[in-house]
């Protein structure tokens, strides 16, 4: 818009009257045009309305004429069956025309008492609107009941019916006539309807009680239940409007009656297209001609402009360029390189402010020259010598002249002809100072960051130990009362302290999760693995829930090989395990993988309660869930597929998930799909020689905890399961009791220990003094991948706390299993 009113303001004064005289003969055009096919439209419009209303009104007075005969049959049936008179209905002339081709009369209680003629409804009516009306009303009125089809013939039939009284004016049935539709619609085919024209008979509650054209005689009976249409004939009985039919979807202008005497409302409607489609047609073709004239007096009075104006072009171009640089913050210089020295032909005010040096004294100097005596050691200007030798652009960087502090930036750029002849060299200068303050500034925020992230995860370390030793103690401390507990009662508040334990495990296990990815504490270490090592571990950890809850937990088995960070990746399978567990009743769970290109896609279906299409993206949020309004903590706190997305991402593998409400769930991860490496033979003198593990009355566990409380609870439920307990609170006091026997068959240790030691320290040690490879079960609050690696390398197993007493129990157990040993050495 603004290119407009420039080229508009730069048109000479004298063009100015011939170009409003062009603009006032295309409005006039215009305004002729559109104003004759208003007028045009307008008559069209007022000449269907009268049509349409002329029809409405005939159709409207046939139909109270029909009415009013049949309802003088029905008046004359009622006086004589209330007298108890017999009538000769076959004579009457409403049965001759063909305007009632049968007449019923039913008792008080709907059932058919008399019939005349072909009766096409011969069951009770006691349900039926016009019986319900009828009994329940005291007025003595015509009801037009709702249309039906003749089973015999398939004919649409419109009941009508008048109330049947005693002599003492109880209800004692009704009398009813049977209406042909065709009676309505030989009359509506005479009407001489133009085509896409319909006519309708609507009671005034909607339904329909005669339509032409007919409809199939398959549809079903349609209702003219529209709030616009309704709304209009309560403000207006007679009236009209256009709108599009509810019934065949064509625009029609409609015109309306609403019947006096009778519950009925007469509409007839004319297509638009048959009232407006030559008249578009005819409208079309005169707007084409006048933008066609239009556009050729435009075409020629812009191209006289364009060709008057386009001699000023290149001087005002130029004025504004001149501007332009001269406004310019940045310093520009404009050098001839076709003369000796390349001498400075332009300079603007800025590089004179820059440079230090007025323009008075650059112009007609060398451009190299000057930027010598600006820059405060000339051998900075070495990279541009040679850039402009070899006729390429550079860019160099120093120091500001004078007293003024500061940075500049000049970059040249040669310019060449179309022979390739250097001809002209255009530097600019820039002041940067701003730009490196700026990078210093942020390099400086940014290892302020990552001190803080350090701190973040110094912190959260700290906490994941401190949090979960007090909920560790007080779980192995329930689970010695619950053995106890003797009364129902004292069983039921152990079960409640139990659940929220459980709770309370969850949440903080989720929470410092998402708060370990939030402050970067994981760091991925990719490595190429068999897939089946991982599915197995994920199947030893949910297999005995499952069995719990009678679902079949399946892995198929796998022999590809992929590379990723074989902790995290598990975590990620264990995570949507535990929630297909979760959210599964009855059925099964499978794991299992697909090779699909250069990914193996891990697979993990369910047949849970599924996930609705509007929720499968939200259900990666932190503390959403689905189907769980109540925030049930049996089934979790919302956070176990939040660490999915993060380390999903982390590991840059694609989360999928297909799901249907009701049927289950299938969430698929893609990890990078790798040939497997050559390895060697297991070395025969590996495999366990382990002795058959004692029974758990003559086991002993050996415990290390550094915390009394923690130590104490493991005492003492190690102890009420019948193990032999040596609780030891550092390192060495547990080598001091392995010295003076008896000889432990299991070692369950905290990682943190005094004096800086660590669990996995003192089960090496403790190996080592026994000289056999002990079973081991490090138990911790650090949750990073570093412990699970460790784990891996010394053999033995690591639980997180806080730890359920039932899980501890099962993995002290599982670790004195000598065929599970076995398989953990060889691995």
């Amino acid at each position: 818009m603004r290119r407009v009113f420039g080229f508009l303001a730069g048109i000479e004064i004298r063009l100015v009257l011939p170009a409003l005289a062009v603009a006032l003969a295309i409005a006039a055009l215009w305004w002729i045009l559109l104003d004759r096919l208003n007028r045009e439209e307008r008559l069209l419009d007022l000449t269907a309305r009268q049509k349409t209303g002329v029809m409405a009104r005939l159709v409207e007075e046939h139909a109270i004429a029909t009415f009013r005969r049949v309802d003088d049959l029905l008046l004359d049936l009622v006086a004589h069956t209330e007298q108890s008179q017999t009538m000769q209905l076959p004579a009457r002339r409403a049965f001759e025309e063909g305007l009632v081709i049968g007449v019923r009369v039913y008792d008080a209680t709907g059932l058919l008492s008399m019939e005349s003629g072909r009766s096409a409804f011969r069951g009770p009516i006691a349900e039926r609107r016009e019986f319900l009306e009828q009994r329940d009303s005291t007025q003595h009125r015509l009801v037009i009941g709702m249309p039906y089809t003749a089973p015999d013939t398939g004919d649409t039939l419109i009941p009508v019916s008048r109330r049947l009284e005693s002599r003492d004016h109880v209800f004692a049935g009704i009398a009813v006539a049977d209406i042909p539709s065709t009676a309505f619609l030989r009359f509506y085919s005479v009407l001489g309807l133009p085509p896409g024209a319909s006519v309708a008979l609507v009671r005034t509650d909607g339904m329909a009680l005669a339509r032409h054209p007919m409809i199939e005689k398959s549809a079903a009976w349609p209702d003219f239940t529209s709030p616009t249409f309704w709304q209009n004939i309560e403000r207006q009985p007679v009236g009209h409007l256009r709108a599009a039919s509810p019934l065949d979807g064509v625009e029609r202008i409609v015109a309306y009656r609403t019947a006096q005497d009778y519950a009925l409302v007469a509409i007839v409607g004319e297509s638009v297209d048959s009232v407006f489609g030559p008249w578009r047609e005819s409208a079309r073709l005169y707007t084409g001609w006048a933008v066609a004239t239009t556009a050729v007096i435009l075409l020629f009075t812009v191209a006289f402009i364009v060709e008057l104006q386009w001699r000023r072009r290149t001087d005002r171009a130029l004025r504004v360029r001149d501007r332009a640089m001269a406004w310019s913050g940045d310093g520009i210089l404009v050098a001839n390189a076709t003369l000796p020295g390349m001498p400075i032909v332009y300079g603007n005010p800025a590089l004179e402010r820059l440079l230090g040096m007025p323009i008075a004294t650059l112009k007609g100097q060398g451009a190299l020259w000057a930027l010598e005596r600006a820059v405060t050691d000339p051998a900075a200007l070495e990279p541009l010598r040679d850039a402009v030798g070899v006729g390429r652009d550079a860019r160099i960087e120093f120091e500001r002249p004078g007293n003024q502090p500061g940075c500049l930036e000049l970059r040249a750029s040669p310019v060449r002809d179309d022979d390739g002849r250097l001809v002209s060299l255009i530097a600019i200068v820039r002041d940067i100072s701003e730009h490196k303050r700026a990078q210093a500034d942020l390099a400086e925020a940014r290892r302020a960051a990552d001190r803080a992230n350090i701190a973040k995860s110094k912190f959260l370390a700290a906490a994941s130990h401190d949090l979960r030793q007090p909920v560790q103690s007080l779980m192995l401390l329930m689970e010695v009362l619950a053995n106890r507990a003797t009364d129902a009662g004292s069983r039921n508040v152990l079960g409640t302290m139990d659940r929220a334990l459980g709770a309370l495990k969850m949440l903080l296990d989720g929470l410092l999760d998402v708060s370990r990815l939030e402050a970067g504490a994981v760091v991925p270490e990719p490595e190429v693995f068999p897939v089946a090592e991982l599915l197995e571990r994920v199947s030893a950890n949910s297999r005995s829930v499952a069995i719990r809850k009678g679902l079949l937990f399946h892995i198929v088995p796998s022999g590809a090989h992929v590379r990723s960070d074989p902790m995290l990746l598990g975590r990620i399978l264990q995570n949507l395990a535990e929630n297909a567990l979760r959210y599964t009743e009855t059925g099964r769970i499978l794991i299992g993988c697909r090779r699909r290109g250069p990914v193996l896609r891990i697979e993990v279906w369910d047949t849970g309660i599924g996930i609705p299409p509007d929720q499968q993206e939200e259900i990666f949020q932190e503390f959403v869930q689905v189907g769980n309004a109540s925030r049930n903590r049996d089934q979790g706190l919302g956070l176990g597929l939040a660490v999915v997305r993060r380390l999903s991402a982390m590991l840059g593998h694609r989360i999928e998930l297909r799901s249907v409400p009701g049927r289950g769930s299938v969430f698929t991860v893609e990890v990078p799909l790798v040939e497997a490496p050559a390895s060697a033979a297991p070395d025969s003198a590996e495999v366990s020689t382990s002795p058959t593990p004692p029974p758990a009355s003559t086991a002993t566990v050996l415990v290390i905890e550094d915390d009394e409380i923690v130590r104490e609870g493991l005492r003492s439920m190690l102890a009420e399961k019948g193990y032999t307990v040596l609780a030891a609170e550092s390192c060495a006091e547990a080598l001091e009791l392995v010295q003076r026997g008896p000889s432990p068959d299991v070692i369950v240790a905290d990682y943190r220990l005094r004096g800086g030691r660590t669990g996995t320290e003192a089960i090496r040690e403790i190996r080592v003094a026994l000289g056999r490879i002990l079973p081991g079960i490090l138990v911790t609050g650090d949750t990073a991948p570093a412990r699970a690696q460790e784990a891996e390398a010394g053999n033995f197993r690591v639980m997180h706390k806080p730890v359920l007493a039932g899980d501890l129990q099962r993995a002290v157990a599982e670790a004195m299993d000598p065929a599970r040993h076995d398989r953990q050495r060889s691995a």
